[in-house]
């Protein structure tokens, strides 16, 4: 009886680790739960946020050239004499000093100040569009995957009618009905298909990785697209409208635009060197000592300005001067040249996305006519008046249709991800939006799709 029942709970503890393990191993993903994963997981994104946590405490650092200045000094040592007049005793010394040093002006640190304060407002927006450019990578790297494995299963119709064509070539040829030529034909777009197979099947490997890389495991299963996605034009509709968004919005420009700020102040920086500076200065000492001869204790309290005025430096000073000058000019065409980036990029990423549009729609209106025409053929072969190679002919283009469309679905999505990420409006919230594009219901199985699975249906 005892060991019924131990045997029984071994069993349940299998049982128990067994599915603990799949369902560690195998998990179902959508856009969504993707994006979640990634922001924890992926190396790049976490490095920028402590890239992004370290440039914030330059505010404080920038303060700190602001405030009083404190210090304290202490210092005991044994004098032991050698040789000396009668009054040099041996004696232990105590010193103990506090001194305090406010600037009153220096227009070196006030510069510091505010540069080191634009450092951190350029750690701010690197570190947003950094956030951008995850969000973009991932349903990038998403949307490769869904489109390889239906590139995959498009495939796989495509060799199974490929075959069952190259099957009835071979029959009407030892009916005498078709010529050989019908079935190499038949036979060659058989090949033809099997190659694409493998081709599409190493894309989803490729996908795959990079995927894995952003999310850091495979899924199982993935959520794929809606048959019924309605394609929307952006909005605003006009480019100018967009081009005016990415100039008040991209990270990147506002980057740009604080780095020239930088450097202002980092020539302000060069020439405060050579300018005087006052600073109040106040300090306090206790001591037994004066050169090296013992005194009774001794406790003093001083206060004064003190001023620094440079004279020469060796010309250093004018050499950093029009070296911070000609970096702010840099820095001035490095924001130009982005700003004519970025309109170019919007613009491009605009115009696609309404030619994917306009694409997609001409393409479910081909598809359709495509199926006719195939339909036709098919029935012409049977009345004797169309031949097999029509029939492959009308099949090739229908699958080629199919084909584009789903390419200018995922086209669509991934041109309207870049014009959000160009005009610094891509958030959580888009990918929420493109998230209701799939269909939870009717998950797409990714493992099955490997090329031990796919070989085995050869």
């Amino acid at each position: 009886m005892l060991k019924t029942k131990r045997k029984a709970f071994y069993g349940f503890l299998v049982l128990v680790l067994f599915f603990g393990v799949f369902l560690q191993n195998s998990f179902a993903i959508d856009l969504l739960q993707a994006y979640d994963m990634a922001v924890g997981y992926n190396p790049g994104y976490l490095s920028q946020g402590f890239e992004y946590k370290a440039s914030q405490t330059y505010k404080m650092q920038g303060l700190s050239y602001l405030l009083p200045q404190i210090s304290f000094s202490a210092n005991r040592s044994k004098y032991d004499f050698l040789m000396g007049p009668y009054y040099y005793k041996n004696y232990m010394s105590n010193t103990y000093s506090l001194s305090a040093q406010q600037y009153l002006f220096n227009l070196s640190s006030f510069a510091m100040y505010k540069e080191l304060n634009t450092k951190a407002k350029m750690g701010e927006y690197k570190f947003k569009d950094a956030s951008s450019q995850l969000i973009y990578n991932v349903a990038q790297s998403y949307f490769d995957v869904l489109s390889a494995l239906d590139q995959i299963n498009l495939t796989k119709i495509e060799k199974k009618s490929a075959y069952e064509d190259l099957l009835l070539a071979k029959k009407l040829f030892k009916a005498g009905e078709a010529t050989l030529v019908d079935v190499d034909d038949a036979q060659s777009r058989y090949d033809i298909t099997s190659a694409k197979l493998i081709e599409a099947q190493n894309k989803l490997e490729i996908s795959l990785t990079k995927f894995k890389t952003f999310i850091g495991k495979t899924p199982h299963t993935i959520s794929p697209l809606k048959s019924n996605i309605d394609f929307k034009y952006p909005t605003p509709s006009k480019l100018e409208d967009w081009i005016n968004i990415a100039k008040q919005n991209s990270p990147v420009i506002k980057y740009y635009e604080q780095n020239v700020n930088y450097y202002k102040h980092d020539l302000t920086k060069a020439i405060g060197d050579q300018l005087p500076s006052v600073a109040l200065v106040a300090g306090y000492t206790y001591t037994n000592t004066s050169t090296y001869v013992q005194t009774p204790t001794i406790k003093y309290a001083s206060v004064g300005i003190q001023i620094n005025v440079p004279i020469f430096n060796g010309g250093n000073s004018i050499a950093r001067i029009d070296e911070a000058h000609y970096r702010l000019k840099q820095a001035q065409m490095d924001k130009e040249n982005y700003i004519n980036n970025v309109e170019s990029l919007v613009s491009e990423e605009f115009l696609n996305v309404s030619s994917d549009i306009s694409k997609i729609e001409s393409l479910k209106v081909a598809r359709n006519a495509a199926k006719t025409a195939l339909k036709a053929n098919y029935m012409g072969l049977k009345a004797g008046i169309k031949t097999v190679a029509d029939v492959i002919n009308a099949q090739k283009q229908l699958y080629d249709v199919e084909n584009q469309l789903l390419q200018a679905k995922y086209s669509y999505i991934s041109d309207m991800f870049k014009l959000k990420l160009y005009a610094g409006v891509l958030n959580g919230d888009d990918v929420e939006f493109f998230n209701t594009y799939l269909d939870p219901n009717n998950e797409l199985p990714v493992i099955n799709n490997s090329k031990t699975a796919v070989a085995s249906e050869e």
